[in-house]
């Protein structure tokens, strides 16, 4: 199969690479190269992708697009993905195909549906992928009809999950209105009747509601700062989940959300990245 594509273009500096690694995290392995050169510190950054996403990169880092002349194969571009099987109790689907025939046989267990390079999550990435998977555990732990927020919820996924499995009440946040527009569309998708989004700034934002749950995959400064405002809104001994930590500053968030009031973090790492979870301490579990 063969198509037109483009080529999105951006040159940055070497240090910032893994920064752009996770912003770009929408996009599959196969349409990203990172380039750089020996005693150089630029580095160059190209993505291949369908003309809208190539003016949504634009848009939103700069750079430049040019549209390759020739038509290319594009192989795994194309490919279906299977659908991501988390714990045996969820499934997120990325191929509308796929998701049709889910919904046509009523199978089980539950399936969500994340449209591939739509935005900021499909789970493949490999710290969403933790952190469904430490929601599916924990899912049955919590209070029935449990309370969750979602801090920075791109996509949407982690909230849409957490009401699949049994949230009956969902507010998510994103500071970027591109991802309060998709999310709210993956929402609808899904049928999600108990998610609200809105858009807001993670260290001020407050749900309107105190939390059994809370989410979040944000950078890691971010969620250093933001740590204090996420005790405040959970009931102790609420449980949080995060996402978005780079092994080396791992360290460095749990120490923040000690301080901020929770239990010491048990951190998960996949390659260069990390998840992790941990509850507020209740009063008797304080530190003295």
């Amino acid at each position: 199969m063969s198509k037109t594509m483009h080529r999105w273009t951006r040159l940055s500096s070497i240090k910032w690479e893994d920064a752009w690694q996770e912003r770009l995290r929408f996009l599959s392995p196969s349409q990203l190269a990172f380039m750089s050169w020996p005693n150089s510190r630029a580095l160059k950054i190209e993505a291949y992708c369908d003309e809208k996403t190539a003016k949504h990169l634009v848009k939103t880092f700069g750079g430049k697009v040019t549209r390759l002349t020739k038509e290319i194969i594009t192989g795994d571009l194309d490919k279906p993905r299977a659908p991501l099987s988390v714990r045996g109790k969820l499934k997120v689907y990325s191929n509308k195909e796929d998701w049709t025939k889910w919904q046509e046989k009523g199978s089980r267990p539950p399936g969500i549906f994340v449209p591939a390079g739509m935005a900021f999550g499909t789970g493949e990435h490999a710290t969403t992928a933790t952190c469904l998977r430490l929601l599916a555990d924990t899912a049955k732990s919590l209070p029935e009809n449990f309370i969750a927020a979602d801090f920075g919820t791109g996509s949407g996924i982690l909230a849409i999950a957490a009401e699949v499995l049994g949230a009956g009440s969902v507010e998510a946040m994103d500071n970027d209105p591109a991802c309060v527009r998709i999310a709210k569309e993956n929402a609808r998708t899904n049928g999600c009747r108990k998610l609200k989004v809105v858009r807001g700034s993670a260290p001020e934002w407050r749900p309107k509601k105190k939390c059994h749950l809370a989410l979040a995959n944000l950078y890691s400064d971010l969620l250093t700062i933001t740590a204090p405002t996420i005790a405040s809104i959970l009931i102790p001994p609420g449980i949080f989940i995060f996402s978005g930590v780079l092994r080396r500053q791992a360290e460095e968030v749990c120490q923040a959300l000690e301080k901020a009031g929770f239990t010491k973090p048990s951190v998960i790492s996949r390659g260069k990245w990390c998840a992790g979870i941990c509850e507020l301490r209740t009063k008797s579990r304080a530190k003295k």
